[in-house]
């Protein structure tokens, strides 16, 4: 038969969680910089080659519609990765979250809240961090899955373009 879990089972899924979280998050930041960089580059070259010349819709053909297709995905693709990038910190509540930790009159009073916090309410907080933390991590790799998608339809429509220029 299966002992009951301990407070330090509790203790370690919080540790673990915590961790995981941020390595998501971290990793997301990373992809979101590096699809960032690749559609700018993409954008920056479309518009340093062909210019705005192709806005002109004077002689319509396939590449004239690719062109601004392909560059709005891509645009798109680099806003989306942006989105993954910004801070989402909200205000934080608490004794664990950053801002909620400067509210704070001095150390001394935030070592004192710690300290007049039991185990029960410690752990209380600690899930509902993690669990903010999860938040803003689905968050995060909703906005990277627009951007791969935008970026991926953008490069494809960008390469046709490039076949048929």
């Amino acid at each position: 038969m299966l002992e009951p879990p301990q407070r330090q089972d509790h203790e370690n899924y919080i540790s673990f969680e915590h961790m995981h979280l941020l390595t998501y998050m971290q990793l997301a930041d990373a992809k979101a910089a590096v699809f960032m960089a690749i559609t700018s580059g993409a954008i920056a070259y479309i518009v340093g080659h062909y210019g705005l010349t192709w806005v002109n819709f004077e002689h319509i053909r396939l590449h004239v519609i690719l062109l601004p297709v392909s560059t709005i995905l891509l645009t798109f693709a680099a806003g989306s990765a942006f989105a993954v990038i910004v801070p989402r910190i909200g205000e934080g509540s608490g004794i664990i979250h950053f801002r909620a930790v400067a509210k704070r009159t001095s150390a001394k009073q935030f070592a004192s809240d710690v300290l007049g916090t039991s185990p029960s309410e410690m752990f209380d907080e600690q899930m509902a961090y993690c669990y903010e933390l999860a938040r803003i991590c689905t968050r995060k790799y909703r906005w990277l899955d627009r951007s791969l998608l935008s970026g991926v339809l953008g490069y494809a429509a960008f390469l046709v373009t490039l076949v048929f220029l």
